[in-house]
This record gives structure tokens, sequence and C-alpha cells, in this order.
């Protein structure tokens, strides 16, 4: 989706299939690991341009798998903003994500091609994200008249209007050999500032003197946003609440396989109603993968607490009041609670337990 590489000067690298499979290559053994949950991100800089390619290993064989490469600016400009709705078309590979998305104090939204989107746990409305955004467009135009800030979602594109904050030549090249050079604008929107990225043949001839600080852009662009920055810069972050997360969104969508690799190698699964019982990563993992395609859907999940428990009968629960859960119920009668999920994480954040439980001991009140 974000696969702009003429905006950088760069289309001759991925020209031919063989080339393409050579820069990706080169980004695996020579970039930067960034761990999602179900693959494999590896960041590789060209100078002022990155390329970031996908992998993802094949549940069944292990085999790695490539999925595909996106380009944007070595770095962007940071937006804080929130999901409105995942509008990932079909035909996506597992590892990308297209959300529209709204920043705070404004009613503009934006659609972005989120790159290395698999460190996050979900992409539920309402999700806070940190991204690192930048623009390349289909086309522009440069003048010296005022404007009024906007930035307008279309079906994959974005209405892009500011005013030029600074511009830059950037640079590509490999090791030490130079490639390229291309426009790095930093434009004032509406919904924060944007790294917008083109080569200078993109600009008409009677434009190219308003390509300077103070003038306006107007362009038709696709957005691309890196999610792995701030906590998230290293990959998955492992911890209790995001565990949480990841098995909220797994009632609701399925995804046993990214839960794998949040676990403990010794992963223990309890259905205290169901009395079943498995342990082992792997073995929990096809017990999962068998039930989610029953399961998803079907399934209202909340955030809860446990408030209190009782401490009697054989085995009483060892949770402590005041423990984050989830409170399982039907999608029909998402007021009737039939069940609670509770996991236990080792010293790094990994599913160490996990725990089906309809045991009357333990009471519990959603989350605001």
């Amino acid at each position: 989706m974000a696969e702009r590489y003429e905006c950088f000067g760069l289309t001759d690298l991925v020209a031919r299939p063989e080339d393409a499979f050579r820069l990706a290559s080169l980004a695996i053994t020579g970039g930067q690991r960034v761990r999602g949950y179900r693959g494999d991100y590896y960041r590789y800089f060209l100078g002022d341009a990155q390329v970031v390619v996908r992998t993802m290993g094949d549940p069944d064989t292990g085999e790695e798998q490539l999925l595909g490469m996106d380009v944007q600016h070595a770095e962007g400009q940071l937006w804080d903003c929130r999901v409105v709705k995942d509008v990932t078309p079909a035909g996506a590979d597992p590892l990308q994500r297209r959300v529209l998305v709204v920043a705070e104090g404004t009613e503009d939204t934006a659609v972005v091609d989120v790159i290395c989107a698999d460190v996050l746990p979900d992409w539920e409305p309402g999700r806070r994200l940190r991204l690192r955004v930048s623009a390349c467009p289909l086309r522009l135009h440069y003048d010296d008249e005022p404007c009024q800030p906007v930035v307008e979602a279309q079906q994959d594109t974005v209405l892009l209007q500011g005013i030029v904050k600074d511009v830059r030549v950037g640079e590509t090249y490999m090791g030490l050999e130079p490639m390229t050079r291309f426009i790095s604008a930093t434009v004032s929107t509406s919904m924060g500032d944007v790294e917008l990225c083109h080569v200078s043949e993109m600009v008409a001839e009677e434009q190219k003197d308003f390509v300077r600080v103070g003038a306006t852009v107007s362009a038709l662009c696709q957005l691309s946003g890196d999610a792995a920055a701030g906590e998230y810069a290293g990959g998955v972050v492992f911890g209790e609440d995001q565990d949480l997360v990841l098995l909220r969104d797994f009632f609701l969508h399925g995804g046993a396989q990214r839960l794998r690799s949040v676990m403990h190698s010794e992963c223990r699964y309890s259905n205290d109603y169901a009395g079943v019982t498995v342990e082992g990563a792997d073995q929990v993992t096809a017990l999962l993968r068998d039930m989610e395609t029953d399961m998803a859907g079907k399934w209202a999940v909340r955030y809860g607490r446990i408030s209190s428990v009782e401490q009697i009968g054989a085995n009483p629960p060892a949770c402590a009041p005041g423990k984050r859960c989830l409170l399982l119920a039907p999608a029909d009668k998402p007021e009737q609670y039939a069940a609670l999920c509770l996991v236990e994480t080792d010293s790094l954040g990994r599913i160490r337990n996990l725990l089906l439980s309809r045991d009357p001991r333990y009471d519990f009140e959603p989350e605001a």
C-alpha cells in the first residue's frame, strides 16, 4: 500500500522482481528488526528514506514468507491521533493495515497506511495512536495564496492543504554511494505537521519558485504512518495490559497465532467449567486455533476487575481483588456475563497462565 518509490526517485531499485528481492534481502540481513505479533519487520535506511520489509512465518510449516515492502521518509512527523475505523482493503496481507484516523480538537480525518502495524495489539475504534507520518503526493500544487489548513480523507487517499514550514533536499544513498535527491517539505495542517516527499519533476515549472517556507501547498496524496514509535519503537511491548487487549481482539476476531508470540514456552490454558487443561505454548495455540472459527464474532467482551474473592472451598482462587480481567458475554446479550478470562504473566510480561472461569467465588465489575 505504501509503495510510492517514485516520490523518492527510487523506482529503479524495484524495477524488476529480482531487484526488489535483492533490496528485501539486503534489508533483512542488514536492517533493524522490529518484532510484530504475527511477523517481523526489517527497517533499512537509505539516507533520508527508508524501506520496511514485512515477513511472516507460515503457521503450519514455520517457513519464513516475504510479504512485501513499504517506503517512506526516514523520520516523518509525529501525530497523536485515534482510530475511527479500520478500512484495510480486502487482499491486504496480515501485517498491513489501513485506518481512518482523527486528531483531537479537529473534525478533519485522514486515511493512513500504517507501517509496522502489527506491533500494536488491536485496531479498535478509539485506540490512541502515535505515528510518524509522511505523505507521497499523486499530484500537488504550490502557490503563495493564503489558505485554510485542511485534511480531508478520500477512499484511500487524502486531500491535504497547508503552509510550508520547512523545505530540505532529501538524499538517498546505499552505503557510501549516493543515489537520488528529493524534496522534503514540512507542511503544517489541521491534524499536525506532515513530511511531504516528492521529486522536483512533480512540481510544475511555473510553481518551482513557490517551493519555499511560507508558501501554500495543496496535494492529493497517500499518507503513511510508522507505528513503531515511542514505546513501540522496538516492536511488541509485553505486559498484562497489552495481553488483555490482544486476548480481547482474539475473542472478537480470532487470530490465535498472534497470541502465540506473547506466550511463555510452558504456557498453561485452563477452562474450569469445561474441565480442559492444556500445557505448552504450541499445544495451547493449536487449541485456540481450533476454537477461533466457532468463537469469533459470538462474544461481547469488556474489560473488568476482580472486586472480591471468597477464599473458601477446595483450591481457593489465588487471584487478588483489583486484578484486571476480561468479561465474556454472548454477543446478543452483552450484559449477561458468561465467563471471566484471567491471565498470569512471567517477569517479562508473557502469558504464563490463561484461565477461562465461571467460578462463583469471583466477584467482578466492568471497567468504566
